[in-house]
């Protein structure tokens, strides 16, 4: 049987009118067409469903049968457009974010609380920290944030890789450490002190190894730890020195530590998103990625400019 959603919608406007003009008029229709339209129903079912009786029609008892089921599709096309309707205009929805600790700390707060601000109807789910990457599947997240040359196993190929946002690292110790003395210094007077590492997969770890490298520096002592705040904390208690990006720094004032800049040039921490491409983007993501202020065909804005 061949019989659209909208066919069996005009023979409920049918039942309802007792008029072929007036479904005609309602459908903005012209009468043949209706009354060809209303022909083909009936083919399809191999009996007649509405009879004439003088100026106006009735259905059938075979039409009349119909009539429950026409009614809840009729509401169910109507529970879609509402739905629609509300996804449209951003008054229902969600955006799903996985994103490394440190972006979710400390840089997304601020853009996450200007889009529920003006759209307080979408959830928003946050998966934060590199661990919940192995245990989520990457194309049910509407974006990822992460950091440098991080490497995301099994990206969709629909998805596309943009940068978003730069900023300096710095290093911090305790206001009475030898090298609080200065604002600046190089690279390789910080070769003597432990070193406060974050995680091997943190992107602030990865860019410092590599300038101690390029430098031909080894550090001899260090900490791991696992997040930004442990690297404040352990800073704090004078076991060493620590990296860190100067936005986390300057949002961390409470910590009363210094930040010294790291003589040129200055290692620049850098972050990127992942998200489909631009045909396949939700409202919702578009509309985030507008507060954002993400530009597919530009370079990652600095902060601190």
């Amino acid at each position: 049987m061949n019989i659209s959603a909208e066919q069996w919608l005009t023979l409920l406007l049918l039942a309802e009118t007792g008029s072929v003009s007036e479904v005609a008029s309602r459908l903005h229709r012209g009468q043949p067409a209706i009354s060809e339209r209303l022909h083909k129903i009936s083919e399809e079912v191999g009996e007649p469903l509405y009879i004439r009786e003088g100026g106006s029609i009735r259905l059938t008892d075979a039409g009349q049968a119909l009539l429950p089921d026409i009614r809840q599709l009729r509401d169910k096309i109507s529970d879609i457009e509402r739905q629609v309707s509300r996804r449209q205009s951003l008054q229902s929805g969600d955006l799903r974010i996985a994103s490394t600790s440190l972006i979710a700390n400390h840089l997304l707060p601020a853009y996450l609380q200007k889009f529920q601000s003006n759209h307080p109807d979408i959830n928003l789910h946050i998966k934060s920290g590199v661990a919940y990457w192995q245990d989520i599947q990457l194309s049910a997240m509407d974006i990822l944030f992460f950091e440098g040359d991080m490497d995301i196993p099994n990206l969709p190929a629909y998805y596309e890789k943009l940068p978003w946002c730069a900023d300096e690292i710095i290093a911090i110790v305790p206001h009475d450490h030898p090298l609080a003395i200065h604002a600046e210094v190089p690279i390789q007077d910080f070769q003597v002190y432990p070193i406060i590492w974050r995680e091997p997969s943190s992107g602030v770890r990865k860019i410092m190894e590599g300038v101690f490298k390029a430098r031909d520096i080894q550090p001899q002592r260090y900490v791991e730890v696992a997040d930004v705040e442990s690297v404040g904390a352990m800073v704090q208690a004078g076991l060493g020195v620590g990296f860190i990006t100067r936005t986390v720094f300057e949002k961390r004032l409470d910590w009363g530590l210094h930040g010294i800049r790291i003589a040129t040039p200055s290692p620049v921490w850098r972050s990127y998103i992942a998200v489909p491409k631009s045909l396949q983007r939700s409202r919702v993501l578009s509309t985030f990625m507008d507060i954002l202020g993400i530009d597919k065909n530009a370079h990652s804005r600095t902060l601190h400019d």
